[in-house]
């Protein structure tokens, strides 16, 4: 048997369900829909493992002169340069040293999925000078009640959710990923400027993490990522585009 870079992406999601199941099993599913720091820690935890060693993550603040981060989750930063503050895991960052930031949510709905893309675009004002990945991570709950993100698959209607997304659109560094742990992976398309919703199920967790990779390496010279490299990361050998649900675009102005 040769090497399956297929399965293997496929088993991160696995390793993420496991985590989550066991923190579950131990804390019961009254507790599991709060927004937690458990679920920041199993996220952060595989992205030190995931990450190069030259690349960092904390959670914390971005710091730019008097302008101020509200608190961010998980924070990807570059270490070579110097912070205002670190505590541990703890970090007040410059934006130069931001390569990417992450949001995590556990089970929201459709308006509190909006508000999370909302917060996360404000972050975009602060990074001006390069691109950086801009997430958000929901890890949702075991059973049937998964309506948030089944309802994600669906064209978005008028709400906050589609709202927060088209708002995202045009900001350099809004949110530009989103992925369910149930298989949606949402990307921003910055040259078409459109929003695409793909149902790749147990490949949606390990496309975000790639994605991750491929933003840090196009806009920094921290990774080296060879074309075999790529087709590990990405592994669907017809592409994702065959797994399109919607696409949102900003609407054209209307002509009189």
């Amino acid at each position: 048997m040769g090497p399956d870079s297929l399965e293997y992406q496929k088993s991160i999601a696995l390793e993420f369900s496991a985590n989550k199941n066991r923190i579950r099993h131990l804390i019961g599913s009254v507790h599991w829909g709060e927004d937690g720091r458990h679920k920041e820690v199993i996220l952060m935890n595989f992205l030190k493992r995931f990450l190069p060693n030259n690349v960092a993550v904390g959670t914390g603040f971005i710091k730019e002169g008097d302008s101020i981060s509200t608190q961010i989750d998980i924070i990807i930063y570059n270490p070579s340069v110097p912070l205002y503050f670190k505590e541990n895991d703890f970090i007040i960052v410059q934006p130069g040293s931001v390569l990417g930031v992450i949001e995590v949510k556990s089970n929201p709905d459709k308006y509190k999925i909006g508000e999370a893309i909302r917060k996360a675009n404000k972050v975009g004002p602060l990074i001006r000078e390069k691109r950086i990945f801009n997430g958000l991570f929901i890890f949702g709950q075991n059973g049937n009640n998964e309506d948030y993100s089944s309802e994600m698959l669906g064209e978005p209607q008028n709400g906050m959710f589609k709202n927060s997304l088209l708002e995202a659109l045009p900001i350099d560094n809004g949110v530009n990923h989103i992925v369910s742990m149930d298989g949606v992976f949402i990307k921003k398309w910055n040259k078409e400027k459109q929003f695409s919703c793909y149902r790749i199920r147990d490949l949606a967790v390990s496309y975000f993490f790639s994605n991750l990779l491929d933003f840090i390496n196009s806009s920094t010279e921290l990774l080296g990522i060879t074309e075999s490299m790529y087709e590990h990361l990405y592994p669907i050998p017809e592409g994702k585009e065959n797994f399109i649900m919607w696409r949102l675009r900003k609407p054209a102005p209307e002509t009189e």
